[in-house]
């Protein structure tokens, strides 16, 4: 007998992107994740451009008898994508699975942490403070 789940599984939904190494990035996260928390079940979806869909992963969720699921927006803001997309995708796609619950979890920013490793990353890269203040 296997070792005892560690709560709901977790469904990370990123946003997706044309660039393979987005994916690669959000499957190395969720692997992380996943070994830092033994036992439990860490899955990742995508809002757009790579698979799984959102509703892809919360069917086979569904299918493997889970009933209660924790999604984690991989976001930094609460903007537009927390508010409405992920909302309306996860609605949609458990309107079919009345079984199922998911739960979702608050957006991982603003934080300041994240704020300095951005700012770090963009003086790195060669922006200036003129450039840096006239970024989102």
């Amino acid at each position: 007998m296997g070792a005892p789940a560690a709560g709901p599984p977790l469904l990370i939904v990123a946003h997706g992107s044309r660039d393979p190494r987005h994916a690669a990035t959000v499957h190395a996260l969720a692997g992380r994740v996943a070994a830092a928390r033994p036992g439990l079940r860490v899955e990742t979806s995508f809002l757009d451009f790579n698979a799984p869909s959102v509703p892809q992963a919360v069917r086979r969720l569904a299918s493997d008898g889970v009933r209660d699921v924790v999604a984690l927006p991989l976001l930094l803001t609460r903007a537009f994508h927390a508010k409405s997309d992920i909302p309306a995708v996860l609605r949609e796609a458990t309107a079919q699975l009345p079984a199922l619950r998911v739960r979702t979890a608050q957006v991982l920013g603003p934080s300041p942490l994240l704020t300095a490793a951005l700012e770090r990353r963009l003086r790195e890269a060669g922006l200036t403070a003129a450039d840096r203040a006239a970024t989102g």
